[in-house]
């Protein structure tokens, strides 16, 4: 039961130590506040960062990307294409330093890639993601370009073989029908002979259609093959997310609040050590 009282009396304590000293935490509070303001609005703070983004799709062969998104998304990123970029936009920056301003992201669900890319020019920014972007899209398109040619030459193949079953087929009801005119044979030999044909004729027909299927699924994935594509093309930033003055205002205020009640019981504290020592 003690135990319960010292802890309000304690309470207590906390609550008469704040109300106390009220006047230096808010006064910490306002200069935190009036401080953070003053260097966000009034250009103390560093330039401002622009950015500006772009979404394309990932080439896509039967619903898979022709490349894997992670490893498109590190690619984005990589030393070779930066290099190629920087050449491309005659840049006098490092591949470490153009890699610093960028960041790419995976649309949940999708083969959507989004880039971004930062630069106190807003102009600079949106050149710099449209740069990336086509030197990616410019490097990887090969890819995507050669399994279609795959697909085609296949198709191609399969349609020249189905033509030729074709032919065949017909070749074996013209025969059927010379065989049934013709009246030199027995009925025993039209019948052997139209049987064989009957036999070799299902199996014609057997492989066609296993070949016209096999076309038909290779048009359909031809049909579903979507190229790499601009989703949200780059526009000019009018506004730049950075740096976020509100949030620093916001920031700059909680932390006002914890040095002023820091404060306060520090000043107690040292009051009643004076007080004690005397």
């Amino acid at each position: 039961m003690s135990e319960i009282q010292e802890e309000k009396v304690d309470l207590r304590d906390y609550i008469n130590v704040l109300l106390k000293r009220k006047s230096i935490i808010i006064l910490i509070f306002l200069i935190a506040i009036i401080a953070a303001a003053l260097v966000s609005y009034f250009e103390i703070s560093p330039s401002p960062i622009y950015q500006s983004s772009i979404v394309f799709g990932v080439a896509q062969i039967d619903n898979r990307a022709v490349i894997n998104i992670t490893e498109s998304l590190e690619i984005i990123k990589s030393s070779v294409l930066l290099d190629e970029v920087i050449k491309r936009m005659d840049l006098k920056i490092s591949a470490g330093q153009l890699k610093s301003k960028i960041e790419v992201k995976n649309i949940k669900g999708t083969n959507f890639i989004e880039v971004s890319v930062v630069d106190n020019s807003p102009e600079k920014a949106k050149n710099l993601v449209e740069n990336i972007t086509e030197v990616f899209i410019k490097q990887n398109q090969g890819k995507y370009r050669e399994k279609v040619k795959l697909f085609e030459d296949r198709l191609k193949t399969l349609e020249e073989q189905i033509a030729q079953f074709e032919k065949n087929i017909e070749e074996i009801e013209k025969v059927k029908k010379k065989i049934a005119a013709t009246k030199e044979l027995s009925e025993g030999e039209r019948q052997f002979q139209t049987s064989l044909l009957l036999n070799s004729s299902v199996t014609e027909r057997e492989l066609h259609n296993t070949l016209t299927n096999q076309a038909n699924s290779l048009k359909k994935s031809l049909k579903d093959c979507e190229d790499f594509k601009i989703i949200n093309y780059a526009q000019l930033p009018v506004v730049f997310p950075k740096p976020n003055k509100k949030l620093n205002i916001l920031i700059a205020g909680v932390l006002g609040l914890f040095v002023g009640i820091f404060a306060a019981f520090f000043l107690e504290f040292w009051q009643k050590g004076k007080q004690n020592n005397k």
